[in-house]
C-alpha cells in the first residue's frame, strides 16, 4: 500500500509537470515550482520513511514483497533525480561534460592514464605512438593543455536546463534521495558495504545514486527508468491493470519525443481550447529525458555480474537509441553519453564472456543512428559532435573486441568495414569544416572529431593485418594534410596540428603499401609546420612576460615540434624515396634551421626503425 502511494505521488508530479508548464504562464510555473512540487516531494519523503519503517514486518524471504519494496524505492528515485540534476548547480541542471566525467570516473580501464579526449590520449593511443620518444615531462606535465579535453564542456548549449526546479525543489529532492538511500540500506542489508552507511552531502549525487543502485539492484532501476521514459510506469511492474490504465489515457504522448499521427486531434478533443499542447508535452518529455540520462550514466557501472549487466542494458539501449535518433542535437549528445556508459559498464568482463544480448538485436540500429547523428550535428556545438564521435569509436572498438570471441556473431571483416566507413564519414565532415577555417568554433570542433573519433579508429585499423586503411587513404590525406598546414598559433591550432599528425601516423601505418607515393606531400607539410613552430617558439621566448616558460603556450609549441619530428621520421621509414627527396631538397637550400630539423628527423628515423 505504501508503494502504491509512492506510485500515486509520482503520477501526480508527472501530471503537474505536463499541466502547468506553458512558457507564457509564468505565474502558474512559479506557483508550481514554489508550492506544488516541494509539497509533493515532502509527501514522497514521508512515504519513503514509512516504507523504511515497515521493513520490520516485511518478509525479506518473500520474493513479491522484496520486489515491491525495490520497485517503490526505484520509482521514488526516478522522480527525485530530475529535481537534483548533477548536484552542482542546485537547480536540476546538468551538463554533458558532467556526464562524461562520471563515465570516465566509473571506467574500469586500469591502463587509462589521461582523459580519453585529451591531447595526451591522442599521443598515447595512436599507432605508432610518439609517446616512447617523448619526455614524461611533456606528456604528464601539469600543463592543462595536455590533460584537459580538447573541447569546452562549459558551453551553454550543452547544459540541460530544468525549468521545474529551483533551490527549494533541489533541497527537498536531495533530502528524499538520502531517505531512499537509508531505506535501501536498512531494508536490504545483505548488499550493504562498509562505505554505504556514510552520510552523503546534498551535492554528492553520483555516489548516492550508485549506492542506491547497489542495494536496490541495477536491473530494477533500469527497468523502472525505461518504463518511466516511455510513459508505461506501473506499480507493481507486473500489474496488468495499471499498464492498461496508463496506455488508455488519451492525454499526452505515449512515447517521448515522437508525435504520432492523430495525436493532435485526440489532444484537442480532450484539452481546453486555450491550452498549447505542444508546450505541455515538451516539458514532460524533458523531465523523462533528465531522469533517464542522469540515472543511466550514474548507475550502470554498479552491476554485480554479467547477467545483471546484460539484463540492465536491454532496458538502457532502446532509450539511448531513441535519444540518439532524435532531431535535436542535444538529445543526440545525451544518447551518445548513455551508450558510452553502457560500453564502459562492460569493460570489466574478459574476452571469454558471452556476447551481450543487445548487440545482435540493436547493432544495425546503432550503426545507422550514429551515422545519421554525425551528419546532422556537423555544424552544432563542438562538444555535441565530439561526444557522438567518441561514442561511435568506442562502440566499434567494443565490436572489434567481440569479434575475437570464438562464437562471435559479428566477424572481424564486418567490423573493419564499419570502422573504415565511420572514419571516412567523419573525415568528410572534417573536410567540410576546413573550408570555413577557424570561424564559429570550427577549430575546436575539428580537434574534437580528430581526438575522439578519427584517431582511435585509425589506430584500430593500423593494428590490423593486411593494411586495413588502404581504402580510405585518399580521403584521409585530403582531410589531414590541410590540417597539418593549418595556420595559427593558438592553443586550438596546436591541438589540431598534434591530433592531425597522430591520425597521419596511424594512416601511414595502416596503408603502408601505397604510402610510397605520398611521402613528398606528407613530409613537405611537416617541414612547413616545423618552420612555423620554430617561429612561434622564438616569439614566445621574446615575450616571456606574457607567456612564461611552462605555460600552456610553451607546452603546446614544444609538443608540436616533437610530434612533427616523429611524424617526419615515420614518413621517411614508410614512404621511402618520395620522403627522402624532400630531405635532399631542404638540404640544398642552405637554410641552417631547416637543415638542422632534417638532421633531427633522419637521426630519429634511424633510432625508431625496426
Amino acid at each position: 500500500q505504501i508503494g502504491g502511494i509512492i506510485y500515486g505521488i509520482s503520477q501526480d508530479i508527472s501530471h503537474w509537470m505536463s499541466k502547468t508548464m506553458p512558457s507564457d504562464d509564468i505565474n502558474a510555473t512559479n506557483k508550481t515550482k514554489d508550492k506544488v512540487f516541494p509539497c509533493l516531494l515532502r509527501l514522497l519523503g514521508y512515504c519513503v520513511t514509512l516504507l523504511s519503517s515497515s521493513q520490520g514486518i516485511m518478509d525479506v524471504n518473500n520474493k513479491s514483497d522484496l520486489t515491491a519494496f525495490k520497485e517503490a524505492l526505484s520509482i521514488a528515485t526516478v522522480i527525485c533525480v530530475p529535481f537534483v540534476g548533477d548536484g552542482t548547480f542546485k537547480s536540476g541542471k546538468f551538463s554533458i561534460g558532467t556526464l562524461m566525467d562520471w563515465i570516465v570516473e566509473n571506467s574500469k580501464d586500469e591502463t587509462k592514464i589521461c582523459n580519453p579526449m585529451s591531447i595526451a590520449a591522442a599521443l598515447k593511443y595512436c599507432s605508432p605512438s610518439p609517446y616512447s620518444v617523448m619526455d614524461d615531462s611533456d606528456l604528464m606535465s601539469s600543463s592543462s593543455f595536455m590533460q584537459r579535453p580538447v573541447i569546452d564542456w562549459s558551453a551553454r548549449s550543452v547544459n540541460f536546463i530544468a525549468p521545474w526546479s529551483d533551490c527549494l525543489g533541489f533541497r527537498t529532492a536531495a533530502g528524499v534521495l538520502k531517505q531512499i538511500h537509508t531505506a535501501s540500506v536498512i531494508g536490504l542489508p545483505s548488499r550493504m558495504n562498509a562505505h554505504d552507511g556514510n552520510e552523503h552531502s546534498s551535492t554528492d549525487i553520483l555516489p548516492l545514486l550508485q549506492s542506491i543502485s547497489r542495494h536496490v539492484g541495477v536491473q530494477v532501476i533500469t527497468s523502472t527508468v525505461r518504463a518511466f521514459f516511455y510513459a508505461r510506469l506501473s506499480y507493481p511492474s507486473n500489474s496488468v491493470s495499471n499498464v492498461s490504465d496508463v496506455a488508455s489515457k488519451p492525454v499526452g504522448s505515449y512515447i517521448p519525443l515522437v508525435r504520432r499521427i492523430g495525436d493532435e486531434k485526440r489532444e484537442l478533443e480532450n484539452q481546453k481550447p486555450d491550452v498549447d499542447t505542444s508546450d505541455l508535452t515538451k516539458e514532460h518529455n524533458r523531465f523523462r529525458v533528465s531522469a533517464a540520462t542522469l540515472i543511466f550514466c550514474a548507475v550502470l557501472s554498479q552491476h554485480s555480474s554479467f547477467k545483471a549487466c546484460d539484463s540492465a542494458l536491454s532496458d538502457v539501449i532502446p532509450v539511448a537509441l531513441t535519444l540518439l535518433d532524435d532531431v535535436q542535437s542535444f538529445h543526440q549528445g545525451l544518447g551518445a553519453a548513455i551508450i558510452l556508459s553502457a560500453i564502459e559498464s562492460l569493460s570489466p568482463f574478459g574476452p571469454d564472456t558471452p556476447t551481450p544480448a543487445f548487440v545482435a538485436k540493436f547493432n544495425p540500429f546503432l550503426t545507422s543512428a550514429f551515422e545519421t547523428a554525425i551528419q546532422h550535428s556537423g555544424r552544432e556545438e563542438a562538444s555535441l559532435i565530439t561526444a557522438i564521435c567518441f561514442a561511435q569509436s568506442k562502440w566499434i572498438h567494443y565490436l572489434s573486441t567481440l569479434s575475437q570471441h570464438p562464437n562471435c556473431i559479428i566477424p572481424q571483416a564486418t567490423v573493419n568495414a564499419l570502422a573504415r566507413k565511420a572514419t571516412a564519414d567523419m573525415m568528410h565532415r572534417v573536410i567540410n569544416q576546413v573550408q570555413f577555417g577557424g570561424r564559429d568554433g570550427n577549430d575546436e570542433r575539428i580537434a574534437g572529431m580528430l581526438v575522439a573519433g578519427i584517431n582511435p579508429l585509425l589506430a584500430l585499423l593500423a593494428n590490423l593485418p593486411d593494411a586495413a586503411s588502404i581504402e580510405i587513404t585518399r580521403v584521409g590525406l585530403s582531410a589531414l594534410l590541410p590540417l597539418i598546414g593549418w595556420c595559427g598559433s593558438s592553443l586550438e591550432s596546436h591541438a589540431i596540428h598534434i591530433s592531425s599528425m597522430t591520425c597521419m601516423l596511424s594512416l601511414m601505418n595502416g596503408a603502408y603499401p601505397i604510402m610510397t607515393k605520398h611521402g613528398g606531400k606528407i613530409l613537405t607539410e611537416v617541414m612547413l609546420l616545423l618552420d612555423r613552430s620554430d617561429k612561434d617558439t622564438a616569439y614566445l621566448s621574446e615575450t616571456n612576460s606574457d607567456f612564461p616558460c611552462g605555460s600552456d603556450n610553451h607546452t603546446a609549441a614544444n609538443v608540436t615540434v616533437k610530434v612533427a619530428l616523429y611524424c617526419g621520421a615515420v614518413s621517411l621509414i614508410v614512404c621511402g624515396e618520395s620522403a627522402e627527396a624532400v630531405i635532399q631538397h631542404v638540404k640544398s637550400t642552405n637554410l641552417q634551421k631547416p637543415i638542422d630539423r632534417c638532421r633531427e628527423i633522419c637521426d630519429l628515423s634511424k633510432k625508431i626503425r625496426p
